[in-house]
């Protein structure tokens, strides 16, 4: 059999075939494929190959620099030898898992995934592959998520109790991915949503690829209607959160009770990333001979793959903080932005 695209782990990011690509590189590289344009996954590469909604993401977010190589999902680019696929992860809206074959060797590289998708980014779409490289944030098996359709109906019901009991329901959600599900959640209930500017701005780009925002408008610093307001946590104590006082705060984020602060009244959790039962779904679809595992519960991870008869390990470096849990304030990775 060809022998599959060669992978070199180290702190940048993930390199392949001597340097030809590099995956979710940390620092400039001639050609970075970027999965998702969350911070920590971008970096002002020469060439940036990704989706046009991670391409117009990241122009909003960094403005003007790389040149951009863009795939549409299930369009193959070549890449020196390598054919090169891009893939809905269900992350965040352009979020893609890539897969890269050579003469029928090939590697699936998930990137931050999500199997269920969510209400503003399609489901993830693997497919087999002979060495599948997963990211892990949730791996252990403690980490279940309860159905999504629930966690919102409650964040509806979050924001209805709260107004009902004449508060501002305030949603703490970091401004690309997480709060425009949760504006989305609150539009499809019926509940007006104010955002902060941080989030607004993205929505711009959202609304380009036909995702709408039902009763959204932006937070701005005088008005009193009544509405929720959607705002990433750094901003809960800028004026414009504050004037509308008395708060109720719910932070939304999969690390669920960890998430819990002074300040806030209740934590939802709702993710953008897999849990442990998605991520052995993920795995039993994409039907691979060998699988690294990488950030998170990765060393559980591997070991719970490796009892079930599947060669697995955790790439050294990438295998997440000793026990996990959330990194900083909260989140869903280990990124100030997921």
């Amino acid at each position: 059999m060809t022998a599959p695209p060669r992978l070199r782990f180290d702190a940048q990011g993930i390199e392949v075939d001597g340097g030809l690509l590099w995956l979710d590189a940390r620092r400039p590289k001639a050609l970075g494929l970027v999965t998702h344009a969350h911070g920590d996954h971008v970096a002002r590469h020469e060439t940036i190959l990704c989706t046009p909604e991670t391409a117009a993401l990241v122009r909003r977010r960094s403005g003007p620099g790389p040149r951009f190589l863009v795939a549409r999902f299930g369009e193959p680019k070549t890449v020196g030898d390598l054919t090169v696929t891009l893939l809905p992860a269900g992350h965040i809206l352009g979020s893609a898992m890539a897969r890269l074959e050579r003469a029928g060797a090939s590697v699936l590289y998930t990137g931050d995934v999500r199997l269920e998708g969510g209400l503003t980014c399609a489901p993830a779409t693997p497919r087999p592959a002979d060495v599948l490289v997963i990211e892990t944030t949730f791996g252990r098996s403690d980490w279940r998520f309860p159905p999504a359709d629930g966690l919102r109906a409650q964040v509806a019901a979050f924001a209805r109790d709260a107004l009902d009991a004449g508060a501002t329901p305030v949603f703490l959600a970091y401004a690309l991915g997480k709060a425009q599900e949760v504006m989305r959640t609150l539009g499809d209930a019926g509940v007006p949503v104010a955002a902060h500017g941080a989030v607004w701005n993205v929505c711009a780009v959202y609304r380009e690829f036909g995702i709408s925002f039902p009763g959204a408008r932006r937070l701005e610093g005088k008005g009193r209607r009544r509405c929720a307001i959607v705002v990433p946590p750094r901003f809960l104590r800028a004026t414009e959160v504050q004037a509308r006082a008395p708060l109720r705060v719910a932070a939304v984020t999969g690390w669920g009770p960890l998430a819990m602060a002074p300040g806030i009244d209740a934590v939802i959790p709702l993710s953008d990333h897999s849990d442990f039962d998605g991520l052995l779904r993920l795995v039993g679809e994409v039907r691979p001979r060998k699988v690294f595992a990488l950030h998170g519960y990765a060393r559980e991870f591997a070991e719970e793959l490796r009892a079930r008869g599947i060669d697995a390990e955790a790439v050294a470096g990438h295998a997440g903080p000793a026990g996990g849990g959330p990194p900083g304030a909260f989140g869903d990775a280990p990124s100030a932005e997921d």
